[in-house]
């Protein structure tokens, strides 16, 4: 419910604020010669609700944020803002379409290169299957997604086991040097 509360609020005020929608499917590079097509439909499975810390690690920097996912029946809703602040950026990914309502972002963070992310992440293996072109996908047992070319680790990404949104995620590109640490839980849990 806190959730679904949040989210209303940051698309009801980034209202004024909001971008033309962008098409899917689209292309979003991962590495040189490396991509992934963001579907026209949503790719993440069953009903989605959690809250998350993201860190971001690249250029000997930390940035932190939260972020407040929702989706379900076609639909998956990111809303991201500064720890206990201003909020960032809200992402509607439906019907073959993102619609962004920007906050406070800076122009150098584009949604589609988060939902790329994002797919690595929490996408089931026969989306990614199908969304990744120009290297090898490799799955284990353990949660991991690794991206190689030519035998080179380029990309690995390692979600929970069992209920992906809730834990710990992390996923290393190696070739844009910058790591993200995503610590999920189910909205309202401390």
């Amino acid at each position: 419910m806190r959730l679904g509360v949040v989210l209303v609020l940051c698309v009801a005020l980034l209202g004024g604020c909001a971008n033309a929608p962008g098409k899917l499917p689209a292309r979003e590079r991962l590495a040189p010669a490396i991509s992934i097509t963001l579907p026209a439909s949503v790719p993440f499975e069953g009903d989605i609700a959690a809250a998350q810390l993201v860190e971001v690690r690249r250029d000997g920097r930390r940035d932190r944020f939260e972020a407040f996912v929702e989706g379900g029946e076609g639909r998956f809703v990111l809303a991201m803002t500064v720890p206990s602040g201003p909020s960032i950026m809200v992402v509607e990914w439906r019907e073959g379409a993102l619609r962004i309502r920007r906050g406070v972002a800076p122009a150098s963070l584009e949604a589609k290169r988060i939902l790329a992310d994002f797919m690595l992440v929490y996408a089931p293996e026969s989306a990614l299957r199908a969304a990744i072109s120009g290297g090898d996908l490799v799955f284990s047992g353990s949660g991991a997604r690794r991206i190689f070319r030519n035998g080179e680790l380029l990309i690995e990404a390692v979600a929970p086991t069992g209920n992906p949104w809730q834990g710990e995620a992390r996923l290393t590109n190696f070739v844009y040097d910058y790591e993200l640490i995503i610590t999920s839980r189910a909205p309202g849990a401390q």
